[in-house]
């Protein structure tokens, strides 16, 4: 599937179960996420129908440790070398210096039934790879017009949300909720109840987008469905 253009110059691509993000500028890219292990290719292909290479990535912010999630950062630090940049809580467990939690299934019936399917016999774990910037609260990272790092706990320990403040906003919530028939809570979390006050947090940012880490993005009224979900 070709990458689908959610917001000026920001691309959302569909590796099946999971998305990741590519953000363009005269600069180059930024790659938000970068999906499981042996992603490359399919990061590649989708590089490509928007007319841009590996080459082009610049940086990789990475919201969170999972294996979807931060699955291939270490093959793509192979073909170039290209910076990634995490939450200090969750770049100790890429590095191979912490270990991963597996978590628990949130509330709900479909939460359990996905926890059996794709998580409940899987390993915890994650190719090593190098993070070389790490990022807190707070940070505005100079980049397509400022990226504001929202740390948003619960999912995993060093998950963060994303705000690209230019255009009115977009919101990269990845896996501090779900929009999988729905907004919805995400399969696992580390600690529940901090997942809950992290999206009550998020909630109350300004934003014109949002988009998931599973499932497609809210390019309309995005703001007000959010809110009212999780205010």
């Amino acid at each position: 599937m070709a990458p689908k253009e959610i917001f000026p110059n920001v691309f959302e691509h569909s590796l099946g179960m999971v998305n990741v993000w590519f953000i363009v500028d005269p600069d180059g890219v930024t790659l938000i996420d970068t999906g499981y292990a042996q992603s490359e290719q399919k990061i590649a292909a989708g590089l490509a129908a928007i007319g841009k290479t590996p080459a082009d990535v610049k940086r990789i912010l990475v919201t969170h440790c999972h294996p979807d999630h931060a699955g291939s950062l270490a093959a793509l630090q192979q073909i170039s070398t290209t910076p990634a940049y995490m939450h200090p809580s969750d770049a100790s467990v890429v590095r191979g210096q912490s270990p991963m939690h597996k978590g628990t299934p949130s509330p709900g019936l479909l939460s359990q039934i996905l926890y059996r399917m794709l998580i409940k016999n899987s390993l915890p774990e994650v190719p090593m790879a190098e993070v070389q910037h790490e990022i807190h609260d707070g940070d505005v990272l100079p980049i397509s017009g400022g990226i504001r790092v929202i740390h948003t706990p619960g999912h995993s320990d060093g998950h963060v949300s994303l705000l690209l403040e230019r255009d009115g906003g977009l919101l990269f919530a990845a896996d501090a909720c779900s929009n999988i028939g729905g907004l919805n809570y995400s399969i696992v979390y580390d600690d529940f109840a901090q997942g809950q006050h992290s999206l009550h947090r998020l909630a109350h940012t300004q934003f014109k987008a949002v988009a998931f880490g599973h499932g497609g993005a809210l390019t309309n009224g995005a703001a007000e469905k959010f809110n009212r979900k999780w205010a």
